[in-house]
């Protein structure tokens, strides 16, 4: 093959695009921009943030029942819990829920859910042992 070969075929495959092309890729970029920003901001709608709250708990077996400002909370079983000397603990039963039949103030985040049907209640996501006080 020789080089005049080359010289030309390689000019034939290098074109610059046509202004369809070029439209056609922008709008694709644009399309792409739109889908992005609007993925992000439905996100930020739907962000559950947890509120932190302090309230008095009265303590079963595996369970604690707290009222603040006209809402009752629920805790049974397992919640995500840090003792009292600041150690986070994934799951379990918090320590300074362990007494039954106490009262007991501790501060809690909870998060406001909705079931599938329509039903709401504010869901207790963990609780802090620091500082908590039996009453």
């Amino acid at each position: 093959m020789s080089s005049s070969t080359d010289a030309r075929t390689s000019a034939r495959s290098w074109r610059p695009l046509s202004t369809k092309s070029r439209i056609l890729g922008a709008a694709g970029a644009a399309a792409l921009v739109v889908v992005a920003f609007s993925g992000y901001a439905v996100g930020l709608k739907h962000e559950q943030r947890t509120n932190v709250l302090t309230g008095d708990f009265y303590v079963g077996a595996q369970q604690a029942t707290g009222d603040v400002d006209g809402w009752v909370y629920g805790i049974v079983d397992s919640v995500s819990w840090v003792d009292p000397e600041g150690s986070f603990h994934q799951s379990g039963w918090p320590t300074c829920l362990d007494t039954v039949g106490t009262t007991v103030r501790a501060t809690f985040g909870e998060v406001p859910a909705t079931g599938p049907q329509g039903s709401s209640w504010r869901q207790v996501v963990w609780v802090d042992c620091r500082g908590a006080i039996s009453r």
